[in-house]
């Protein structure tokens, strides 16, 4: 199996065909967009709209539709205490639980190097066993890197370009000790969200 196989979760309009290709991990769609998706599509990556209370309902919607849910999106938007905001989203998470398999995927709120309030949302997230969600083209991204290394949270990547997101698997190997190990560096960077997943495809078979 290829190094890259899987990395993309693909969100492309949900009426968008499926992608024959072994890059495509997830099929992400919004929660506005579940209703008008097809029984059978999947596994899914549902991106939140709204905030943690809005867990319970795009979970209960996918279960009585029968799509299979493969992981959740959610940001943290409470940019002052995002470690409390945090804990809400564990919170809503109890109280509607996901699938066997599944898993929340966290955005943190980042535009710039990690914070004592970052790394304590970071803590929040080790204990959730959630994914921290990082922007590709983050200019202090190899700092949250680290610190989600530290912690052993894996991530995963969105907006940036398909190099952005190549680079950052491989600045992971790096910092785990095995640079340019781009296998050791997808332990830790689990995918990387894109609209643009043709492009992204053709780039990772320029990889392979």
């Amino acid at each position: 199996m290829s190094t890259w196989h899987g990395f993309l979760d693909d969100l492309r309009p949900a009426a968008s065909p499926p992608l024959d290709t072994p890059y495509v991990g997830l099929r992400a769609v919004r929660d506005t967009d579940l209703p008008s998706v097809a029984e059978g599509a999947g596994p899914l990556r549902v991106v939140l709209t709204g905030g943690a209370a809005q867990v319970a309902g795009p979970v209960a919607l996918a279960e009585r539709r029968g799509l299979s849910l493969g992981a959740l999106d959610t940001a943290l938007r409470d940019a002052a205490d995002p470690a409390g905001n945090a804990r809400r989203v564990a919170a809503a998470l109890d109280a509607a639980p996901l699938p066997d398999g599944a898993r929340v995927h966290v955005r943190l709120p980042v535009d710039g190097p990690p914070t004592p309030a970052g790394l304590a949302a970071l803590d929040e997230l080790a204990v959730l066993e959630a994914v921290a969600v990082l922007p590709a083209d983050l200019s202090a991204l190899e700092g949250w890197l680290d610190a989600a290394l530290d912690r052993e949270v894996p991530v995963s990547l969105v907006s940036g370009t398909p190099a952005q997101a190549a680079d950052a698997v491989l600045v992971a190997a790096r910092l785990w000790g095995d640079p340019g190990d781009a296998a050791v560096g997808r332990r830790f960077v689990l995918s990387w969200l894109t609209d643009d997943t043709v492009a992204a495809v053709t780039h990772l078979e320029g990889l392979a």
